[in-house]
């Protein structure tokens, strides 16, 4: 008989592991069978199902939608969160709870952080918390989104992140869309510009939103974009804004605005982790169009409109 058809040994192996908490290297030691062999039987065990493992998980259904999410988009990880009902703005605020939370596990001393503009962004950065950990620097990845709501710009966010988490907040002094491609190469073309631009496409991690490209958008609301701006995006076919990229629905991206504006396209953040945090129903289209590009590798959510992308 071999030593992997040995039942009473694959036994007592088990229960030295799991139920005595040995380490594996214990377990060898003790029985003076080597570790790799003991790595097989306690595998082998489970196979055969001897041992069963089970997880009391509170957030069973959410996990499901998870794993859901990344078989369907191919992402590396998923984050979705079940909002008790209530009001619109109640919410959004339980799902930057959740979300910041999650965040702060992520994020290591000393990465740097690209940071987009927007609500749900902004929303999350004050809810950060940290554990003593700093940041490296914060990155802000376009410029100002127009002259309405500064506090959803992606400066302030910085600077919002750097007070919570610590890490040294860049600015980026230059509007988002400007009235020519001239205007903009000019812009583009300056010191400190042009150096917070090669810092945010050299990050370890960006934080991101995804937002629609009409008239309700964050950066329409904020009176960065004209009603010329947007009806150049409607037949072009944009549906997705993120950073300062825009998508169809097929996940192609729209080169309108792009030569009259400042700041990082999606398809350009290629070296960190990109983690995209965006909720509601009505957002569906955006989403989904943005995961089909192949560059979020994390998408932070909510259940509701997790189902509806599956």
């Amino acid at each position: 008989m071999s030593i992997m058809e040995n039942q009473r040994l694959m036994a007592k192996v088990c229960e030295l592991y799991y139920l005595s908490e040995l380490s594996q290297k214990e377990v060898s030691s003790r029985l003076g069978i080597s570790r790799p062999q003991i790595s097989r039987i306690i595998a082998q065990a489970r196979a055969q199902g001897m041992v069963e493992i089970h997880v009391r998980n509170p957030h069973e259904t959410d996990t499901a939608l998870e794993r859901q999410l990344v078989r369907r988009y191919a992402l590396e990880d998923a984050f979705v969160v079940s909002i008790p009902e209530g009001e619109p703005e109640e919410r959004e605020l339980a799902f930057s709870r959740e979300a910041a939370s999650y965040l702060d596990f992520l994020l290591g001393a000393g990465v740097s952080l690209g940071v987009m503009s927007g609500k749900t962004i902004a929303g999350m950065a004050h809810q950060l918390r940290g554990g003593g950990r700093t940041l490296g620097e914060i990155v802000p990845l376009v410029g100002g989104i127009g002259p309405v709501a500064p506090d959803l710009h992606a400066n302030t966010i910085a600077m919002t992140i750097a007070r919570n988490l610590g890490g040294t907040p860049l600015v980026l002094n230059a509007p988002l869309v400007v009235s020519s491609p001239e205007a903009a190469a000019l812009l583009r073309q300056e010191q400190g510009i042009a150096r917070v631009l090669e810092k945010g496409a050299r990050c370890d991690y960006y934080l991101i939103g995804i937002g629609k490209a009409d008239a309700r958008s964050t950066t329409a609301q904020a009176g960065g974009l004209t009603p010329e701006d947007l009806e150049l995006l409607r037949r072009e076919g944009a549906c997705c804004s993120a950073c300062n990229s825009y998508f169809d629905r097929d996940g192609r991206e729209i080169i309108a605005l792009r030569d009259r504006s400042i700041g990082l396209g999606l398809l350009e953040l290629k070296k960190g982790r990109v983690i995209a945090c965006a909720r509601g129903t009505s957002k569906t289209e955006a989403i989904r169009a943005a995961l089909k590009t192949g560059r979020v590798h994390l998408l932070m959510t909510d259940a509701e409109t997790a189902r509806t992308l599956l």
